[in-house]
């Protein structure tokens, strides 16, 4: 996603201390995920906090809202500087990221670590990315056991649900049209197939609750 600006650390932690403050006066258990888009960000709102100071770009100017650019050469860098910032205040880190990588994964980990060594870390393994484009099949059944021996305990597809769905019932419109109740029938048996293996969305009135209690 394009235009992301970021907000100064000083800013964000205080965003951190009202949710958890948030949470505290409500007596909710909450998990606090503090997250940092520096690693594909090259504007940043203000230079408030000197902690940004390393990481803009002062050559290169302000853009005409205002904002300042940041080095192209120092993303990690500032991600790493961000998470130990933000490390007190939050249960996880997550850095978000423009691909999937483990080597960045492994310097963002061990850069945190050495001032934070228990931290924990999120991960979304995003569908914006074309993944055999950067791994191989191989790599990508490994990818998540890897990450999580740096400590990348929360891994997540954003919008998993979303495409699965949309590419699903696409597929089955294409293939209905083409071929009548035999492309329905596929799918179908399927369904039951996968019954044995826990899926119970065969019977739709069951699944949604509307048992014989309440059809009459």
């Amino acid at each position: 996603m394009g235009g992301k600006v970021l907000i100064p650390i000083e800013e964000n932690i205080r965003h951190l201390n009202a949710a958890r403050l948030a949470a505290d006066v409500c007596g909710v258990p909450t998990i606090i995920v503090a997250r940092t888009d520096a690693e594909s960000s090259r504007l940043l709102t203000n230079d408030i906090d000197e902690r940004d100071h390393p990481f803009i770009d002062r050559e290169a100017g302000r853009t005409p809202e205002g904002f300042y650019r940041l080095k192209d050469s120092t993303a990690l860098e500032s991600c790493i500087a961000r998470a130990k910032a933000y490390a007190p205040y939050s249960d996880l880190i997550w850095m978000e990221t423009s691909h999937p990588s483990l080597s960045d994964a492994k310097e963002f980990s061990e850069g945190v670590r050495r001032d934070f060594p228990d931290q924990m870390f999120a991960y979304n393994c995003s569908p914006s990315f074309n993944w055999q484009k950067h791994l191989r099949p191989s790599d990508m059944e490994q990818f998540q056991k890897e990450l999580g021996k740096m400590g990348f305990k929360y891994q997540f597809i954003t919008l998993a649900g979303f495409h699965a769905n949309n590419f699903s019932i696409f597929d089955l419109a294409k293939n209905y049209r083409e071929r009548g109740m035999a492309a329905y029938s596929e799918l179908q048996q399927k369904e039951f197939g996968a019954e044995s293996q826990g899926y119970t969305a065969v019977k739709h009135q069951r699944e949604v609750g509307t048992g014989k209690n309440f059809i009459k």
